[in-house]
């Protein structure tokens, strides 16, 4: 089952296009960190703050999500190295366990996870931009309605927030139907105004006479109790959410430049530059305001820029809040859809999913399919619904991808491998027991999103069947 990953790229014949191998490492970098800041670090830090009390255990969460993060992207490296195709853990998921685990991973992946998050970003990019221009406010809509389906309750609302929210999703389309390497040109630009952004806010609070390292102060609780534990988990949950989208870069191996090598580069050196960024701006942060304040800030970044700068400080933060989540869509839209067009052209999901563009070398259908139906979600605004059950669905492969590292070692023991994952196996089996309690979590506090995401899941088989039927 094993395939030569050069017969997913160059050379290129008209008659039957393949994808081009035009990213290199800096491109690979700026998907990875581009994807994976979206809007999260500007708000999450207060969130996290308000649940654990004090400076160090706010660490503490970043240290052990960037961690965790750390041990899966360890993991993803080895089997990107091994696997260097498109489509990323579809491809490790269908060698290690067969087609049908690889399938249900790319439906996943674009049936809730990509779809629904590229529509949350896209109208958070559409709500920032209403600091700018108030009429963009979500509460300023045309027509609204709670609509109730099979027990669930989806809320319908249409206004100019989600007009911009669709345009955004239309506009990145368009860019990476036009080729990887367009697309990851943007990619490069938005991603270093989104660092850019968070480095000159940490600079600008180390410089400040109104921050101060007191602030940091009580660094530790006095007694570590069963309720500081329980908020820590909850705070947990919170940061990974913040680090979220670290498998997005292997979906583009098979456009990558020696992707035995630059993808497990991107992969590690990126997830330490986030971890690094994280922890620098959530020190910034308490410097500015302590952590007892820090809880009551809906925008925490803006307001930290705001007492550091002057009122100037907000609008310069809002802006890289724009960058940071227009880059963030324009990332999704461009790894996404490589998931489904590898299942497309194994013809394990619909077959026209697999075409290539003739002339840009692009997986065109693919990523205009994941185009229309990210802005539908945003237009309906069912992507809040979608986005919660996907977790279950989500985390449940990150677990089993991981453990692929185990299987494929096994099943192919002498194949070449530029890099093997750092701490084997304990690192890997550190993070499927992770993995595996936050989805006992999800089904003991929330068995309903559990029961939908596992049911929006299995809906896919029956497409299977019959696309692999056709086959």
């Amino acid at each position: 089952m094993l395939e030569d990953t050069r017969s997913q790229s160059e050379p290129n014949d008209p008659s039957s296009p393949r994808l081009a191998r035009l990213l290199g490492l800096k491109e690979l970098l700026a998907i990875h960190i581009g994807v994976i800041i979206g809007s999260g670090i500007f708000i999450v830090p207060a969130t996290i703050a308000g649940r654990v009390g004090s400076t160090g255990p706010m660490l503490l969460v970043w240290i052990v999500a960037g961690m965790l993060t750390l041990f899966g992207t360890l993991s993803l490296a080895e089997l990107s190295s091994v696997l260097p195709q498109a489509g990323g853990p579809y491809v490790y998921l269908r060698e290690s366990y067969g087609r049908v685990w690889g399938f249900l991973f790319a439906w996943n992946d674009f049936f809730i996870n990509k779809a629904g998050s590229l529509a949350a970003i896209a109208v958070g990019y559409a709500t920032f931009l209403a600091y700018f221009f108030p009429a963009l406010a979500p509460e300023n809509t045309w027509w609204q309605e709670e609509l109730r389906v099979g027990g669930l309750s989806l809320h319908l609302a249409f206004g100019w927030n989600r007009i911009v929210a669709v345009a955004a999703i239309v506009i990145v389309t368009a860019v990476n139907v036009r080729g990887v390497k367009l697309g990851g040109a943007v990619m490069k630009v938005f991603t270093f105004a989104k660092v850019l952004a968070l480095v000159g806010l940490v600079l600008a609070v180390f410089s400040s006479d109104d921050a101060s390292w007191g602030n940091l102060r009580p660094f530790w609780p006095e007694s570590w109790n069963r309720e500081l534990t329980a908020a820590f988990g909850l705070a947990l949950i919170s940061a990974l959410w913040a680090y979220d989208g670290w498998i997005d870069v292997t979906l583009v191996a098979g456009e990558a430049k020696d992707p035995s090598r630059n993808v497990p580069v991107a992969l590690l050196l990126g997830t330490f530059l986030v971890m690094a960024i994280y922890l620098a701006t959530n020190v910034a942060f308490t410097m500015a305001i302590p952590v007892v304040e820090m809880s009551g800030s809906s925008r925490i970044a803006a307001d930290v820029a705001s007492r550091v700068m002057g009122p100037m400080g907000a609008a310069l933060v809002v802006i890289g809040i724009l960058c940071s989540t227009f880059g963030a869509v324009n990332g999704m839209t461009l790894a996404g859809p490589r998931s489904i067009w590898a299942a497309g052209r194994d013809r394990v999901f619909a077959p026209a999913l697999g075409r290539v563009h003739p002339k840009y070398r692009s997986p065109h259908v693919a990523i205009v399919t994941i185009g229309i139906w990210g802005s539908l979600l945003a237009l309906s605004g069912s992507y809040d619904q979608l986005t919660a059950y996907v977790v279950f669905g989500s985390w449940f492969f990150y677990a089993l991808t991981a453990l692929g590292v185990l299987v494929m070692r096994r099943k192919l023991p002498e194949a070449p491998r530029p890099y093997r994952a750092w701490g084997y196996p304990w690192a890997t089996l550190l993070f499927v027991v992770v993995a595996a309690w936050f989805l006992f979590n999800t089904l003991v506090e929330n068995p309903t999103d559990a029961a939908v995401g596992i049911t929006l899941l299995v809906a896919g088989l029956p497409f299977y069947a019959l696309w692999t039927r056709r086959r």
